[in-house]
């Protein structure tokens, strides 16, 4: 296990500094990518702790932050920024597709350790079911995070305020959004699942 994360914060940690050294309109990348590595790393915590109540205070915490990581797809909103000349264009969009891929795959990976943590069994009835209900609380937290400017933290900290938000902003605009993204969230992840499956 150590290895493979050595490698994913290296990598990671290389894409911060590419952003950082070389100009591009996509820095707000590693705010994003930092967010959605909270989740990826709080389940493997998750999987690892002997303490069932410490496990499900994580998984409350990787509940909050978990939609960060597929609301990275969203950043494709910025493609118009993405530059004139050739040069800055072709950069530019290898930089902010990087930063997606690697928020979405952290996502993917962080739900089915969750799975794999909690839930513990091989049906894909159960998977089905799993996957569907967090694809659709995880896409009612893009919108919120989208729309509304809200941010994961905001739960922690002022959690009152943002509870009544949460529950203010259920109606048909959000409802069309919800089921749109949590559709196309557990088709991703069922095509990642199948993938992983296959000798």
């Amino acid at each position: 296990m150590k290895k493979p994360l050595i490698i994913i914060h290296s990598l990671i940690a290389l894409f911060f500094i590419v952003i950082w050294l070389f100009p591009t309109v996509y820095n707000f990348l590693i705010l994003n990518v930092c967010l959605a590595l909270i989740p990826f790393d709080v389940s493997i915590l998750i999987k690892y702790v002997p303490n069932r109540v410490i496990k499900f205070a994580l998984g409350f915490i990787w509940l909050i932050f978990y939609p960060n990581t597929m609301y990275m797809i969203t950043d494709f909103v910025h493609l118009y920024s993405i530059g004139t000349t050739v040069g800055a264009i072709r950069f530019n969009y290898a930089v902010l597709a990087m930063g997606i891929f690697i928020g979405v795959l952290l996502g993917m990976r962080s739900i089915e350790m969750i799975y794999e943590t909690f839930v513990q069994r091989d049906s894909l009835l159960w998977q089905g079911a799993f996957y569907g209900i967090f694809s659709l609380l995880s896409a009612y937290g893009m919108y919120l995070g989208r729309f509304l400017r809200l941010n994961s933290w905001e739960v922690l900290t002022n959690w009152r305020e943002t509870f009544q938000i949460i529950i203010s902003q259920m109606n048909m605009q959000s409802f069309e959004f919800v089921i749109i993204f949590g559709a196309l969230q557990l088709a991703l992840i069922l095509i990642y699942q199948s993938l992983r499956r296959i000798n």
